[in-house]
């Protein structure tokens, strides 16, 4: 069995059209692969916003400077290592 793709149409209202469009955005795919990532019977997540990436680069920044402290105060590596945690996670969930 091939892997062909075939047409469908679908006819929506106009509210129901709205909503795919505004679903499929908010997780940064076409409105082609939300349908089938749907089909398939997964719920795609949305794609963080702007802020979460400008809290990123912050804890970031946090990170980087807390690391240049570890030389002078070793107990901050600790801290290094629960921010890298946090860090991983986050990115995960995004």
């Amino acid at each position: 069995m091939k892997n062909e793709t075939v047409r469908i149409r679908v006819r929506l209202t106009e509210e129901e059209k709205e909503k795919l469009e505004r679903d499929a955005a908010l997780c940064g795919l076409s409105q082609a692969e939300y349908v089938r990532q749907i089909c398939k019977g997964k719920k795609p997540p949305p794609q963080p916003g702007p802020d979460f990436w400008d809290l990123l680069e912050e804890i970031y920044h946090v990170h980087d400077s807390l690391q240049k402290c570890v030389r002078f105060l070793p107990e901050a590596a600790a801290e290094c290592h629960r921010i890298e945690t946090l860090i991983l996670t986050l990115m995960e969930v995004a």
